[in-house]
């Protein structure tokens, strides 16, 4: 006995079952089984006219037979499909129930059966029972009959029927197409199919409006492959009115909305709005007719677009028919243009924000939202534009982009930004105008709003225009004019700008120039009887520098002869007069001049000449009688015209030099002149003084001091040169008695012998006595003689000449070299016994081998125990002779040195240390290499180049080793590198070392503002430090904590050239903060900068300005966008219900405050939402802002074709038809898993066949890719090679090609018009337009597709399919309907 534990079934698309069964031992038993439904339909509701498929699966063993109730006899139109496969030792059986037209009739329970000889286990059923309701259509109040192609039809306004009578009998199978469109005979739409031919029209008017006045319908016999098209228009007095879309569009457009609008009689087109003023707008209406069929064109322009145009516009179509109003129809469109505020004014350092938004409800799905500035770059990828403390330079015109899908819309905000004003003077900030001419003081200034302008004077006094004054402004300068300027003019005159935000001022110094003021202390400082001296002071100079000094002067005494005047230099403050008359009466006048003119009062002084001067006096005796003086005598001649003499000026001058003057009393006729040089010729003269002046000198007399003996002689010394002479030596005199030694003379004797020897004019302080005898002793005196007398004698001075027995001397000893460079010996030599002689003196040669030709000698006082041989030659050998010589010869053995000079060239040094001591020192220390060859460094050159500069040298001293470089730059890489100097001059360079001076610390950088932008974060701006330590600032670190708290924190690190930062982590509302910044240059940091900042507590939070949009909406998702208001959000809370329900039941969910955008899905299709948004923050929440949107109903696929076979080489089509399609995408395949054979091109929904062949044949699936998966539909194509199929008879399918009798064309332009366009013209355009697009079509396989919308709502685009698979454009933007 099989005992099953459980079933399991999988279904598949082919509706495929499987069941396993196993027993206790786990093996399967396939023995008899009674039959199981595995599979039955559910209740079914369709509407009637519509195809009805049941399905019921079966399995058991044998296989079972289904069957149904009713039966095919009860249910017309009835087909039974039943199929088996065998899986896994299994049969199962599927059974299809076809109803291909349902009739509210069919309504009632259905059920399905399954028998197989076995009796029903209790496990499972083998009949089930499904109810299945057919809706009833809307019955026809009319019904007409089209009986032949191209007809006409004339309904009314109510629910009408179209028969279709096809010739050829009784027609088997139908389909309907309108406006080549096979997408109609579901529930629910406006067009439903009534049985087989016939065709209902629920609302002509609604279907009509949509197919613009006039339907195109076709029905097709897919039977006989025969097929009527027909016209469908309304037959009585009725309105039909199509308007445009809802729109978005820029500002400052013009822009073209058209309504057509048809009917019996021709209607009446008007404009209305919800509030907008439609008066200054134009409106243009045309009517169109083709003698059948008529319509009515109007063209609301509206000029220019704006944010208060943004409203509802309705065209609103009326007719009358004899005096009685047929009713109105209107077809309203939204229009929305950005609403940005056309200016906005904003204080400078403030924060600017400006919203852009939309006011209404549109169907328009807007993609973005951003501001871009009056250069084009974006400043913000929002509705919001903001500005955190805004410049001056970003006012602007900023523009708001709004896209959608298809275009775009912009809306423009002119941003001013105002500031305080600021005022300065143009020009000079001290300015000079002359009296009784005019000046003008010009003030330049900015300032938002436009400051007002004032000027106050010297006083303070506001200034206003008069004739005195005159004020000229604009709307950044401002000048004052003073006409005929007067001396009270001069002071300050001040340019104040004022406006609410401030005041700024600015001032001018004008100094106005009069004729200086006469000059003041006019006195006569001297008079001769020829010159008169005066002296004055300057007065008031009139504000202008003096130019110069006018004097003029006359005498009484002299009338008509004399008068001059004197220009003198404006510095000058006094004058003489010469060339005067001696004894004469003059009046002098004095006047000052500047650029303004002269003084107005002269000053005039009445002074007069003195008498003649005094005549020259005569010396009488001029004589000396002392060494240091002269005596003089003179006369004078008595003149009872001259003034006395009330002194004498005496001149006396010292042969070869400068003369000399003494005054001596006018009363003297004797002088002594004292202090004068003895034995010194002096030339004198002397001249008298009066009131006149200083009078003629007299001519010169000379005469010469005497002279005195000079003293004696000093430091009498003497020496036995040899066994003959004695050297005698002394020092000159301390006083020479007035006159320059001559000479000097010698005495000598033999000690006890009465009479000296003279010796005379010895020219020097040395002299040797010669002839002299042995052993014999001498007195010695000297004596000095001055040209005039002789000196006492020097004290007596013994020497006694030696006896025989003196010797050579002995050789120098301990000769050794003390020095010796390249070019220079020296050596030193001590002596031994001298001979019994004095050294006379010391004689040195030298000579090299390397240079024969050379050969010097040196002979040397005999005192000297040391010499320098100097101009050798650098490394060579030389042998050096020194020979002592006494009185009686040289040295008795001669002794010689041999010695080399040293190389030239010294070695390179190296450097071994440079490190920083310091931010601008280097030490720096460096070895040598010790060579006794070379010639030892005088000096050292170092020099060091900063990295990126020039080098620079330092000399130092050639015995240091270390040496510190001063006065470098901070934080810079040196190279330093050093060379030495020797006589050779200077040796070679060491290797360049590098090392970089120490960096100092930067001063603080000092915060400007630390201001709260919202509660949560704070702008802190700083200055850079104003020393950056020697090295660029690399980075600030801004650290934060809570005013009295612990360590700060670093919350963030930025680049130099960064001069604010806004934190926001971990800001707190209503907190005190410390904020701090620190420079760093990368070697050092600086002081921190403090300030304090409190941030102000948040507030609730601002609710949604905008109502949330709903965009890309399917059967289950719906994506919901929204603007944030701005403030402080922690987040959004997101709910939606269906409409038919409460918000209690509302589903919730939180968004984080950064999105702005959610998905919602799993949603009913086909259903009303209500969805709401509202604001949160720690605060409070805000209210709700709601939308409501509906879902589309769920995808359904059919696929229209040939359902009989077809003869080889037709051309034919499928067509997939897909309900409540959600713009996705349409793929066609065989269900055999091959390739589209070569005669089958895909086409979107299409699937075109050129010329089907008898391989053709086969299941071809249409699947569509929906938003919850794929879903597909099978067709099965037949081909045969049946011959009695003619290929003539065939129509391709769903598309049929034009007959060839004439095609009334029938189409409506939609234009924009421009200004200036006259309506005639464009109308007559249009129509030779027309009528070469309808002579082309009536020649080409063409067919007509539907009108599709361009970018702009105003205007429809013409597409027309070949049959050939290409597709054309119509260069007209024009949408036409057969």
């Amino acid at each position: 006995m099989l005992i099953c534990a459980s079933y399991i079934c999988k279904r598949d698309l082919l509706f495929t079952y499987t069941r396993t069964c196993c027993d206790v031992h786990g093996s399967r038993n396939h023995s008899a089984e009674e039959p199981l439904l595995l599979a039955t339909p559910d209740n079914i509701t369709v509407s009637a006219g519509t195809r009805l498929s049941l399905v019921c699966v079966a399995w058991g063993n044998p296989a079972p037979n289904i069957t149904w109730t009713p039966d095919a006899t009860a249910v017309p139109y009835q087909n039974v499909y039943n199929t088996s496969t065998t899986l896994n030792g299994l049969t199962y059986v599927v059974s299809i129930l076809e109803v291909c037209y349902t009739e509210p009739q069919f309504s009632g329970t259905y059920s399905c059966t399954a028998t197989n000889g076995v009796a029903p286990a209790s496990l499972g059923g083998n009949s089930a029972s499904f109810q299945v309701q057919v809706l009833s259509q809307p019955s026809c109040s009319s019904t007409y009959a089209v009986t032949s192609n191209l007809q006409y039809v004339y309904v009314k306004q109510e629910p009408s029927c179209i028969l279709c009578t096809l010739p050829g009998g009784v027609p088997t199978w139908y389909t309907w197409t309108i406006n080549s469109s096979s997408a109609i005979g579901q529930n629910g739409t406006n067009i439903l199919f009534n049985r087989s031919t016939t065709l209902l029209i629920q609302d002509p008017i609604l279907l009509l409006k949509g197919a613009t006045g006039v339907l195109q319908v076709q029905c097709y016999d897919q039977t006989q492959l025969i097929s009527y098209q027909a016209y469908v228009a309304l037959s009585e007095p009725s309105v039909i009115v199509a308007g445009p879309q809802d729109i978005i569009t820029s500002s400052n457009l013009k822009l073209s909305a058209t309504c057509v609008a048809w009917g019996k009689p021709l209607p009446t087109i008007t404009w209305t709005s919800s509030y907008t003023n439609l008066t200054s707008f134009n409106t243009y209406t045309t009517s169109v007719s083709d003698g059948q069929f008529s319509y009515v064109v109007s063209i609301l322009e509206i000029c220019p677009t704006s944010f208060i145009t943004s409203d509802t516009y309705t065209c609103t179509a009326s007719s009358t028919s004899s005096g009685t109003s047929l009713g109105l129809t209107s077809s309203s469109f939204v229009l929305q243009v950005p609403n940005t505020p056309p200016t906005v004014q904003v204080v400078e350092n403030t924060n600017l924000q400006v919203l852009c938004s939309l006011v209404g409800n549109s169907s328009v799905v807007i993609t973005s939202v951003y501001w871009t500035d009056s250069l084009g770059s974006v400043v913000s990828n929002n509705s919001t534009l903001q500005v955190l403390g805004i410049q001056r330079n970003r006012s602007g015109v900023y523009t708001c982009t709004i896209q959608t899908a298809s275009s775009s819309s912009m809306s423009t905000t002119t941003v001013t930004v105002l500031y305080p004003p600021s005022a300065f003077v143009v020009g000079e900030q001290t300015i000079y105008g002359i009296q009784g001419l005019s000046v003008t003081l010009s003030c330049s200034f900015v300032g938002l709003p436009i400051p007002n302008i004032t000027w106050s004077g010297p006083l303070g006094q506001q200034i206003q225009s008069n004739p005195h004054f005159t004020i000229v402004s604009s709307s950044n300068f401002t000048q004052l004019t003073i006409n005929s300027l007067i001396r009270s003019d001069t002071g300050n005159y001040t340019c104040v700008a004022t406006n609410y935000l401030g005041v700024s001022s600015s001032s001018t110094s004008l100094y106005v120039q009069v004729p200086p003021d006469s000059p003041t202390n006019v006195i006569i400082t001297y008079r001769s009887d020829s010159t008169i001296s005066l002296s004055w002071n300057y007065g008031f100079n009139g504000n202008s520098p003096v130019v110069n000094v006018s004097i003029s002067y006359e005498s009484p005494n002299y009338i008509g002869v004399e008068g001059t005047m004197y220009l003198i230099l404006p510095a000058m403050f006094s004058a003489t007069l010469s060339g005067l008359h001696p004894n004469a009466n003059y009046s002098i006048r004095v006047a000052l001049v500047n650029a303004a003119g002269f003084t107005s009062n002269v000053t005039i002084v009445l002074t007069s000449t003195l008498s003649l001067r005094l005549m020259a006096p005569t010396i009488t005796a001029l004589y000396s009688y002392i060494s240091v003086q002269l005596v003089m005598i003179w006369t004078v001649v008595a003149d009872s015209t001259m003034a006395p003499a009330d002194s004498w000026i005496v001149e006396y001058m010292p042969f070869g030099g400068s003369p000399t003057n003494v005054t001596v009393q006018g009363s003297l006729r004797m002088f002594t002149l004292a202090g004068l040089s003895r034995g010194t010729l002096y030339s004198v003269r002397l001249a008298g003084v009066n009131v006149a002046g200083l009078g003629p000198f007299s001519t010169y007399v000379q005469n010469t001091t005497t002279v005195d003996a000079p003293s004696v002689p000093l430091n009498l010394a003497t020496t036995v040169l040899n066994l003959t002479s004695i050297v005698v030596s002394w020092d000159p005199p301390l006083d020479n008695g007035g006159r320059v030694i001559a000479y000097y003379q010698i005495q000598y004797r033999v000690v006890g012998v009465s009479n000296f020897t003279l010796v005379n004019q010895i020219y020097d302080l040395q002299c040797t006595i010669m002839d002299l005898s042995y052993d014999t002793i001498y007195e010695l005196q000297v004596a000095a003689f001055n040209g005039a007398l002789f000196s006492t004698l020097t004290p007596s001075v013994q020497q006694k000449i030696q006896p025989q027995g003196v010797l050579p001397p002995d050789p120098p000893s301990n000769i050794t070299i003390t020095n010796q460079n390249a070019t220079s010996i020296s050596l030193n030599w001590n002596t031994g016994f001298d001979g019994n002689s004095p050294l006379v003196n010391v004689s040195i040669s030298y000579w090299s081998s390397n240079y024969p030709n050379d050969g010097t000698q040196y002979v040397l006082l005999p005192l000297v125990y040391s010499s320098t041989l100097s101009g050798l030659h650098p490394n060579a050998n030389y042998s050096i002779r020194i020979t002592l010589v006494n009185a009686l010869g040289v040295s008795s053995t001669l002794v010689t040195l041999v010695s080399s000079t040293l190389s030239l060239t010294l070695v390179a040094p190296s450097v071994s240390a440079l490190y920083a001591i310091s931010s601008t020192q280097l030490a720096m220390r460096w070895m040598i290499t010790i060579d006794t060859t070379m010639a030892p460094a005088d000096s050292w050159i170092v020099e060091y180049t900063p990295f990126g500069g020039s080098p620079k040298n330092v000399t130092v001293q050639g015995s240091l080793r270390m040496f510190t470089l001063t006065g470098l730059s901070r934080g810079t890489l040196y190279s330093v590198r050093l060379a030495g100097v020797n006589v050779a001059g200077l040796g070679p360079f060491s290797p360049y070392v590098q090392n970089t001076t120490i960096v100092d610390a930067p001063t603080i950088p000092e915060i400007q503002s630390a201001l709260p932008l919202n509660s949560t974060s704070i702008a802190v701006s700083w200055a850079p430090p104003l020393d950056n330590g020697g090295q660029s600032i690399q980075y600030y670190v801004i650290q934060i904590r809570v005013l009295g708290g612990g360590t700060f924190s670093t919350v963030s690190q930025v680049l130099a050239l960064q001069y604010m930062y806004v934190i926001t982590a971990g800001v707190q509302d209503g907190t005190a903060y410390e904020v701090q910044v620190i420079a760093s240059n990368g070697g050092a940091i600086s002081i921190p900068s403090l300030m304090q900042v409190i941030t102000p507590p948040i507030g609730p939070p601002f609710p949604l300005s905008v109502m949330p949009q709903v965009y890309g909406s399917t059967d289950t998702t719906a994506v919901v966008t929204w603007i944030s208001p701005g403030g402080y959000i922690d987040n959004y809370t997101l709910q939606y219900k269906p409409s038919d329900q409460t918000w209690n039941g509302a589903t919730t969910y939180t968004v984080e405050a950064s999105a702005t955008i959610f998905t919602i899905s799993g949603l009913i299709p086909n259903t009303s939402y209500d969805v709401q948004v509202c604001t949160n923050n720690k605060n409070s929440s805000s209210d709700f802002v709601a939308q409501t949107f509906i879902t589309l109903a769920p995808p359904k696929l059919k696929v229209i074709g040939p359902t009989s076979p077809v003869p080889v080489g037709t051309t034919l089509t499928l067509e997939c038809v897909v309900e409540f399609g959600h713009n996705s995408t349409v793929i066609w395949s065989r269900a055999d898993g091959n390739s589209l054979p070569p005669v089958a091109i895909s086409k979107g929904y299409l699937l075109l066949f050129t010329s089907v062949q008898a391989q053709t044949s086969g299941i071809y699936v249409c699947t569509f890719a929906g938003s919850t998966g794929p879903i597909s539909e099978a067709f099965s194509l037949n081909v045969s090679d049946a011959a009695s199929l003619q290929a003539s008879s065939q129509l391709p399918l769903p598309s049929v090609t034009p007959p060839s009798t004439s095609i009334p064309l029938k189409l409506v332009i939609v234009v924009s018009l421009g200004a200036g366009v006259p309506l005639l013209c464009l109308v007559l355009i249009c129509f030779i337009c027309v009528m070469v697009l309808y002579c082309r079509l009536k020649k080409s396989p063409y067919k007509m597709q539907n009108p599709l919308y361009d970018a702009s709502p105003n205007a429809l685009s013409l597409s027309l399919e070949s049959t050939e698979s290409s597709v054309i454009e119509a260069p007209l933007e024009i949408f036409a309907n057969f």
